[in-house]
Order: structure tokens, then sequence, then C-alpha cells
């Protein structure tokens, strides 16, 4: 089986735009979670987001469009354009491939945010009406295709929160199967409006409240945890045959050697309270590298803040790694960026990335006092320095979709 590669990365977010500005906020414990500004949200009992900031708007009329419609395009566009420059790409061929995922089809909101909150019949009806103007989820690829033109393939995704890690892990079998040499894949999502934040509410998902002195709202793992907060934002990585990179003189960043998925199929929102899914996608990652459990030094974990998710995760890695999970450091960024629903996964990996390539560990900003059934050794408040060969990371889903990958450094 081909060796894969990671030769470019490209990276959206709360902390900062750009895989530098990213690793800096990482590095700093960076808080990207503010009240929230990209719509009213005044009528809404959740204020607060990882709202991403300093995006530059795109001059050419269509994608100004895009911009006020959605956003999430926009941040596809940039991550996708990082990505590829760093890993010298300028044009996609029949060798290549494009998977990657998102969550919903995306309504106008602007003229919502710009008249205020109507009644629930009228804005039914408004939605009704606007959802003729909605961007398909193949926007995305249709505007990189535009300017890298056509791949082999080109695929878009959507499940859930899981979608981000998902999309790495199948064009990494794509590659590693020898039906590509290249990928391009990721993540992109903003559910950070009317009907996103909205909806979420309903659900009882979120935390509510404004952070304060400093304070994050979203406490992974933490005993006074209340809910997920939403984040959004994009993250691609550049997928290559490493001896095809070797041989044409690339940089190799990371190699993705391992990747497991399952479905719980358990509950809509709610995780199997047995965990049995995320052990069963930990356990098939390790056996997809050919690595025993106790090969891997750190997790990213999906780390919701939520009352049901953080406990069965804990409890699961602690099944997986059961010789070993009170010396392995885990961590959680979703306290600093939020929950990006479908790019979470996907910018994970790049927090992976900065483990590997940095040696540190990024802090779980949120976590104060570990809550019960969430004991792991947490990486808490700031970052750890950590020389980490094999590195895990996490996503989970509603539905009970489940992904789990491996990362180790490049060896060249």
């Amino acid at each position: 089986m081909r060796r894969v590669a990671i030769t470019g990365f490209g990276v959206v977010s709360p902390i900062g735009v750009g895989r530098e500005a990213f690793f800096a906020g990482l590095e700093s414990g960076k808080n990207g979670i503010a009240p929230i500004t990209r719509f009213d949200a005044s009528g809404l009992d959740v204020r607060c987001a990882g709202e991403v900031q300093d995006v530059p708007e795109p001059a050419d009329e269509p994608d100004r469009d895009l911009f006020w419609r959605d956003p999430k395009v926009v941040f596809a566009l940039t991550a996708a354009e990082e990505a590829l420059a760093m890993a010298g790409v300028d044009s996609f061929s029949a060798d290549d491939l494009i998977h990657i995922g998102s969550s919903l089809e995306t309504f106008c909101f602007r003229d919502f945010s710009l008249n205020g909150h109507p009644g629930e019949e009228a804005l039914l009806r408004r939605l009704i009406a606007t959802y003729r103007g909605c961007l398909p989820l193949d926007t995305a690829i249709s505007r990189i295709r535009a300017r890298y033109g056509n791949p082999g393939q080109a695929v878009t995704n959507c499940s859930a929160c899981a979608v981000g890690a998902q999309t790495i892990g199948q064009a990494f079998h794509a590659i590693r199967d020898g039906r590509f040499t290249r990928a391009m894949t990721g993540g992109f999502d903003s559910m950070i409006n009317l009907l996103g934040v909205g909806g979420f509410q309903l659900l009882g998902a979120l935390a509510t409240g404004e952070p304060g002195n400093g304070a994050t709202l979203c406490l992974p793992f933490d005993a006074n945890r209340t809910g997920l907060v939403l984040g959004e934002g994009a993250a691609f990585v550049v997928l290559e045959e490493r001896e095809q990179a070797l041989a044409v003189g690339k940089t190799l960043y990371a190699e993705i050697v391992g990747f497991g998925s399952t479905l719980d199929a358990c509950g809509l929102s709610a995780p199997d309270p047995t965990g049995d899914g995320a052990v069963r996608a930990m356990r098939a990652a390790l056996a997809d590298a050919g690595l025993p459990s106790q090969a891997v030094d750190h997790i990213n974990t999906h780390g919701t803040g939520t009352q049901l998710n953080d406990p069965v995760e804990a409890q699961a890695i602690r099944r997986v790694f059961a010789d070993t999970w009170e010396r392995i450091p885990v961590t959680a960024v979703k306290s600093m960026i939020g929950h990006s629903i479908a790019a979470a996964g996907a910018i994970e990996v790049v927090a992976c990335l900065y483990t590997l390539l940095r040696s540190r560990i990024p802090p779980n900003i949120g976590l104060q006092k570990v809550g019960a059934g969430c004991e792991l050794n947490h990486v808490a408040g700031t970052a750890r320095p950590f020389a980490a060969r094999y590195v895990l990371t996490n996503s989970f889903g509603f539905g009970g979709q489940n992904a789990s990958l491996i990362l180790t450094q490049a060896d060249t």
C-alpha cells in the first residue's frame, strides 16, 4: 500500500485566518468566542459564537454575492487557495481528487438581519420564499474548479460534525489504494445565522450567556459545562502519494496512517451512551494504521462541552487506551474556536499538525474543574511542550457519525 503525506494545508478559524495566525492562536490559548455580530441575535437566548474575523471580501461581483449569502463558501475558497499554494499546486489533473464536506444549503439571511425578526408565520413564509435562492452544497467545489480546473473526481459529503475528518480519511484511502495520486480534502461550514443558531437553541444544545473576565463559554470536560458554542471556518489539506511527492522535491509536513469510521444510528442528536461507536472508530483507525494503542502519544478530542458527549468520549478513550490513558495528554480546541460543525474535524487535523510540527499541545482553555466521568490527562490553561510521534483525532456527529484519524511525523 502507498504511504500518504500532507504537502499543504490551509485554515480559516475564529482565532486566526491562515496557518501561521491559527498556530499563533493555538499557542497563546486565544479565545475566539465573543458576542455575535453576523446578525441581530437580540431575540435569542444564545448570543455568542466563534466568528471568523478579517477574511477579505472577494472583489468580483459574483463572489461578493457569495460572501453576503453564504460566508462559508468564501472560507472554503480562502483555505483552498492557501493549501494548494503551500503544496505548489496551480491546477488539477485527472489524477487528482477533490473530496470536501459541508453541512446544509444556506438561505440568504441578509434580509433577516437588516429587517429584524418577524413573527413565526411571517418567518416561515420568508424562509420558503428565500429557499429558491439558496446556494447548493457543490457551490464551493464549483468555484474551486473554476479557478484550478477539473480533477478526476470531485465530491461533496454531508455527514454532520464528523464530515471534516471523514472526507480526509476517505481521500487518504483513495490515495493509499492507488485510485488517485493527489487530493485536496477537508471541510467548511458556517451556521452562525438565524436558522443555525436558533435551531441549535431549540435543541437545547447551546451554552447561553456571555463570556466575561476572559472566560470562555465553551467548557469541554468541565464540571460546569452547559453546552456547545457554534463556530465557523474551513480547513483543507493536500494529500499526495509520498514517494511521488519526494521525487519532485515536495516538503512533507506529516503523514496520515490510519482512519476509522462508524455509525451508531442511536438517536438524532444524542450519542450512544455506551460509547461503542466511538470505541470502534478509534480501534478501526489503530487497526488501519497497524498500530497498538500504546503507540498513540496524544489525542485531540471531539470535546464539545455538552453534558452527554464529553463523558461518553472520555469513557471511550479510557476503554481503548486502558493501559495508557493516564499518560496520554488530551486537548479540546473547541474551547477556543467553538464547534464549526462540518469544518471541525478538518480544522482539528490542522491543530494536530501544530502539535507534530511545533512539538506543542494546544490547551483546553475552558477547563477549570474536571467533570465527573471526564477524567483524562487534560492539557488545560496553556500550551504544553510535548514531542508526539503518533496523534489521534476524534470527530463525532449527529446521527451517530464517528470518525478517527491517526497522523504521524513525516519520515523523510
